[in-house]
């Protein structure tokens, strides 16, 4: 795959990561090598994994903010909302990483990516999606004991629209297998 192929994937990256969330002083971790793939070279890795770095700690501080314009919370609110957001954030980082992985995968396996690498592919791509929901899932009960109804839903609807617009982009992105 040619640099700029591994730039555009990175950028895909950093966009999937955002969908699931980020907290800047988190590292990503360095995907497991696969199987029958040949990896990229030591300093394209590196520049892929520090380019994913900064772009998902920079995702993270902008989501922050249109968070903060669209919840209107008053100053007892936000002293208990912030604490939970950072711990939401940090359980979607670790699906995060795990969509994150899985792209890089995906990358390193475009070129002579086979139908048994391609269903394992599928297989944890669903299995992301359910864990997003699980985590989703999880906090919403927790939200509703700090905030009143109306508010925690007006923060997953910002949430889930901020998702669905990386997902476009990623879609943009991100090529279809041959």
């Amino acid at each position: 795959m040619t640099k700029a192929a591994r730039l555009t994937i990175s950028v895909a990256l950093g966009l999937a990561v955002w969908t699931s969330g980020w907290v800047a002083a988190q590292q990503p971790t360095a995907p497991a090598p696969q199987p029958g793939a040949s990896p990229p070279q030591e300093s394209e890795q590196e520049d892929l994994t520090s380019d994913l770095a900064l772009t998902r700690a920079s995702i993270q501080l902008r989501r922050q903010a249109i968070v903060t314009a669209v919840m209107d919370l008053s100053p007892k609110e936000a002293e208990a909302f912030w604490p939970l957001y950072r711990e939401y954030r940090l359980e979607m980082a670790k699906v995060g990483d795990r969509a994150s992985n899985l792209l890089v995968q995906y990358s390193n396996q475009y070129d002579n990516l086979t139908d048994a690498q391609a269903k394992s592919i599928m297989k944890e791509w669903l299995s992301v999606d359910k864990a997003k929901n699980g985590v989703k899932s999880k906090y919403v009960s927790r939200f509703e004991k700090i905030l009143p109804a109306r508010k925690v839903m007006r923060f997953f609807q910002a949430d889930n629209k901020l998702d669905a617009m990386l997902n476009a982009q990623l879609a943009q992105i991100v090529p279809l297998a041959r």
